[in-house]
């Protein structure tokens, strides 16, 4: 498992939040913190469906194109959730080689999370 760190002092912050709060977050939609997936191609070119993950729940799916016909699409939409600490990962149909991703989100943040890929 990768682990971000964003600071001791944030992460005990948002974790004493999340305890007041619950799990609803009170920042307004534009304000919500949210995840975005990146692929990362090594030398290929294909079709790649991924699902998306947060705290072990898919949140989403999307096919990534990589030097295909009508351009690459690398980056997902944003996923919005709620200020505190979340594992984040995404999956192929067959398997992940990603490690989840530990993150500790605060209020407007968005966090990309790289996904290395290489075809042969």
């Amino acid at each position: 498992m990768k682990i971000v760190f964003m600071g001791r002092a944030a992460i005990w912050l948002s974790l004493a939040a999340a305890a007041l709060v619950g799990c609803r977050s009170t920042a307004p939609a534009d304000r919500q913190p949210a995840v975005v997936y990146r692929l990362v191609p090594q030398f290929c070119s294909t079709v790649v469906p991924v699902w998306f993950f947060v705290d072990s729940v898919q949140v989403g799916v999307d096919t990534f194109r990589i030097d295909v016909a009508g351009g690459d699409h690398l980056t997902s939409l944003p996923f919005p959730t709620s200020v505190g600490a979340h594992v984040v990962g995404a999956k192929l149909k067959f398997g992940s080689p990603w490690p989840d991703t530990l993150v500790s989100l605060q209020t407007g943040q968005v966090f990309t999370d790289s996904l290395p890929f290489y075809c042969s």
